[in-house]
């Protein structure tokens, strides 16, 4: 073949190129298998995101291409696709389907794949002003994604080596000063546990330790999380050069975003993951090349560096991301071979479009409607916790009205049997106890109180600002007595916030928590909201009474009043009342214990406990499984539903027999215990009960 013939130099570039794409293609499937399982040709294709906006000198995003097919199943196709942008003096197209801003302007990216094409829109600004590095935008992020902060390295409880940095950089003021500053950090004390001495050296940038700690010029136990070559070594180095700046606040991550939510694999199939960075501004910027991933359970699903995720068998599970201050996830499930849809499913309220939707995504079928005997079974002993008489029942089976079970809601919900039924249920959620409350009478009082919240469908927010704020002595002020004595104030506040938040503060008392964002600071903060709970003797035996004391416990009845204050274990100093987001309450303020209970009442975390935990009832198992451990790792099944139903919640008032019935109305509570061939191995998805 001449030169001639091959054309121009473009022309014979992208035949060199192209041959060698097929012959890497044959190498690779001789090595390692098909890459992908055998599919048809895709229905639709779409860019994802389908706008972006590059602001800055070199910044990028990275795009996925998701094909829909006719089995309902959307599959990332970002490998098979190809690309072109629309003007190439604006960007240019790298490896790895990512876009990098050249010059100002407006451009589009196009994929094809087959004779499907996808689009998306392109917008660069602010190229010519040139990004400096800062610890709080670039040295956080390399430190989160290489796990220098993880729980089992530097973010540990102790820490590594006398550095410790908060866990994925959620307080980077404090790792800025470890780093810079230098020093040996201790548990219980603020102060360094040894000389200063800083990490950085900004005379030689290359003899930091810092530097040389990562690449592994000196001996780490961490081993080496970067070389010197890298993308990553070069950001800090300049970082260092450019004098180690903190940087702007403003840089902080607001919240992350993560795409796929919920993505559905077939074995030996992958599917990439997109991470977007929200700020205060409303910028937003792709981090996924800054971020860490991992695979909730090796077995089903496992994920590389660059966040694409490969399955490994049938199962579901969560793939979650560590980035700057932030924890998300993404579910997936992995199915091994498509099954044909049976009738459709008609759902009866927004739950079962929720439940269905994820169900079709992750090709279960769930079984068909209950009969009336198993549903009046089912309804009669979680509402009232007894089962139905003979002759309602069979009343119940001939009755031929279409209403007939949204109707027996309604009456089982205004039954003396309800009211006993879930007098016990938040008897011992609210730990009524003879003993504990008090003896006799007054732990009697407590039950009676519950029992007239139930008896009068109080609302929920209502009945948590009592038992939070209670001052007397009667009624829900009991729970805070044992034997006769206040428990101290770290102790009442965490129960609160696993009862009404559904959140674990208890392991950031003595140190940040190793698995979560609450730090110390936060913890002490919210149990001082406790420092002026009292207690005095009215007469008589247990005859206690509770208040809010502006000058602190009195001294004759109860605990002296050092005693009673609220010290930080790690300052040395006195706790202030800190909401969880920095707020601070006037020590000039009245009631403590008022505000606080205002503030988790009104906060989103209240309605998602409530609602998890009323589901887990139910269903005998939460959204989020224990329903009192809310966490990133933790995240729950049904994400979207969990959000929707405390958003209903809320919007009617916080009615507890309002959730209920929308619950038990709905196609999923009334689907029947037996599986189909489908989905008799799902113990997540509600597709049978």
């Amino acid at each position: 073949m001449t030169r001639s013939s091959l054309g121009s130099r473009s022309q014979r570039l992208f035949v060199i190129a192209s041959v060698l794409t097929i012959a890497f293609g044959f190498a690779e499937s001789a090595l390692f298998g098909e890459r992908e399982p055998s599919i048809d040709s895709p229905q639709s294709l779409r860019l994802v995101p389908d706008k972006a906006v590059l602001s800055g000198a070199g910044a990028s995003q990275r795009f996925l291409v998701v094909g829909t097919f006719a089995d309902g199943i959307e599959r990332d196709l970002t490998e098979r696709a190809r690309f072109v942008v629309s003007d190439v003096e604006l960007a240019e197209l790298r490896s790895g389907a990512q876009v990098s801003a050249l010059a100002d302007g407006e451009l589009v990216l196009s994929a094809a794949v087959g004779a499907l094409t996808a689009k998306a829109q392109v917008q660069v600004v602010g190229t010519d002003r040139e990004r400096k590095s800062s610890f709080v935008r670039d040295v956080v992020r390399i430190l989160t994604r290489h796990g220098c902060n993880s729980t089992d390295c530097h973010g540990g409880v102790k820490g590594k080596g006398g550095l410790k940095l908060s866990v994925n950089g959620v307080n980077p003021r404090s790792d800025y000063e470890w780093i810079v500053q230098g020093g040996v950090y201790q548990v219980t004390s603020m102060e360094s546990g040894g000389p200063r001495e800083s990490r950085v050296d900004l005379a030689f940038p290359a003899e930091s330790l810092l530097l040389q700690k990562a690449t592994r010029t000196v001996r780490h136990g961490g081993g080496e999380r970067f070389d010197t070559d890298s993308t990553d070594y070069a950001r800090m180095a300049d970082w260092l050069r450019d004098g180690a700046p903190y940087g702007d606040e403003r840089e902080r991550i607001e919240s992350i975003e993560v795409f796929p939510a919920l993505g559905v694999l077939q074995e030996g199939s992958r599917h990439g993951i997109l991470v977007t960075a929200r700020f205060a501004d409303g910028r937003r910027e792709d981090i996924s090349d800054s971020v860490r991933f991992d695979s909730g359970n090796r077995e089903v699903v496992d994920v590389d560096d660059a966040g694409v995720v490969r399955a490994v068998a049938s199962g579901e599970t969560s793939v979650l991301v560590h980035a700057a201050g932030h924890s998300a996830s993404a579910r997936f499930g992995v199915i091994s071979e498509p099954l044909s849809v049976e009738e459709p499913v008609v759902p009866n309220n927004f739950i079962d479009e929720f439940v269905f939707a994820k169900l079709e995504k992750l090709n279960i079928q769930p079984s068909r409607l209950a009969d009336d005997a198993e549903f009046l079974r089912r309804v009669c002993l979680d509402l009232t916790g007894t089962l139905p008489p003979p002759d309602r029942v069979h009343e119940f089976l001939a009755n031929s009205d279409p209403q007939k079970r949204e109707k027996v809601i309604d009456v089982l919900l205004e039954t003396q049997e309800y009211i006993d039924y879930w007098t016990f249920r938040f008897a011992d959620l609210y730990r009524v106890s003879l003993l504990a409350n008090g003896l006799h009478e007054h732990a009697w009082v407590y039950w009676q109180w519950v029992y007239d919240c139930v008896a009068t469908n109080k609302p929920l927010d209502e009945i948590a600002r009592e038992r939070i704020a209670a001052q007397g002595f009667e009624a829900a002020t009991r729970h805070y007595l044992s034997n006769g004595e206040l428990p101290r104030a770290e102790d009442a506040m965490a129960e609160q916030f696993r009862v009404f938040m559904g959140r674990r503060l208890d392991c950031a008392q003595c140190h940040d928590h190793p698995y979560e964002r609450w730090s110390q600071n936060q913890f002490w903060g919210l149990a001082a909201f406790y420092k002026r709970m009292t207690r005095t003797e009215s007469g008589g035996f247990g005859a206690v009474v509770i208040y809010e004391d502006p000058k602190g416990p009195d001294p004759k009845f109860g605990l002296p009043v050092d005693d009673r204050r609220v010290i930080h274990p790690r300052s040395g100093e006195e706790a202030s009342p800190v909401f969880l987001d920095g707020r601070e309450v006037s020590e000039a303020g009245g009631n403590f214990r008022a505000a606080l209970a205002d503030w988790m009442t009104e906060h989103p975390f209240f309605a998602e406990a409530a609602v998890n935990r009323m589901w887990s009832y139910l269903f005998h198992r939460g959204f989020v499984e224990p329903v009192d451990d809310f966490r990133p790792s933790n995240p729950a099944t049904h994400p979207e539903l969990l959000a929707a139903l405390a958003e209903d919640f809320r919007g009617h008032g916080h009615d507890l027999k309002h959730l209920l019935r929308r619950i038990t109305r709905s196609r999923t509570y009334q689907l029947p215990s037996e599986p189909n061939p489908s989905n008799e191995s799902d113990l997540l998805n509600y597709s049978h009960h």
